[in-house]
């Protein structure tokens, strides 16, 4: 039998939901209560899930702040320290590419350090440019920093490396 709504109904299902610590998001209800959140959400009722759950009594921002919260406390926390030691013990010899493989080390550098360039300096690599607009290059620096002492790390190297294997 289809579910009768009204704004009635659909206020008591949240606060009974708030009571049982069901988790309020959008994001929640409309995975797992569809037909509570389409009816809330009509135009008929409220408009929106949060403005069926401000009419309940309950502080959507206060829902949304928890969302955050919980989102973040799943994300790995990088420190300035932590992100130069990922970068010089990478195992990566083109890391140029580290945007693509390991997203979070990249984008931890970016917040840490301003940009992959800034950060890569940090960690002791100098990025040069090429002649060619895909050819830029990390140079690896060294105490003594001649052209004898480079270790230049390209996709051209690793390559050679796998050749010659």
């Amino acid at each position: 039998m289809k579910q009768k709504w009204s704004k009635e109904i659909i206020i008591e299902m949240i606060k009974d939901f708030k009571n049982q610590n069901i988790d309020l998001s959008a994001g929640f209800i409309s995975k797992n209560y569809v037909s509570l959140f389409t009816a809330a959400s009509s135009r008929r009722y409220f408009n929106s899930w949060a403005n069926a759950v401000r009419e309940a009594g309950i502080n959507y921002d206060q829902i949304l702040d928890e969302g955050k919260s919980r989102r973040r406390s799943k994300l790995t926390k990088w420190s300035k320290i932590q992100v130069l030691e990922e970068v010089k013990s990478s195992q990566s010899l083109n890391l140029l590419t580290t945007y693509r493989d390991r997203l979070a080390l990249y984008s931890a550098a970016r917040r840490e350090f301003g940009s992959w360039k800034q950060a890569l300096a940090e960690a002791g690599y100098k990025l040069t440019k090429g002649s060619n607009k895909n050819t830029n290059q990390i140079v690896e620096k060294s105490d003594d920093f001649s052209a004898d002492n480079k270790n230049v790390l390209t996709k051209k190297n690793k390559v050679q490396e796998q050749e010659s294997k």
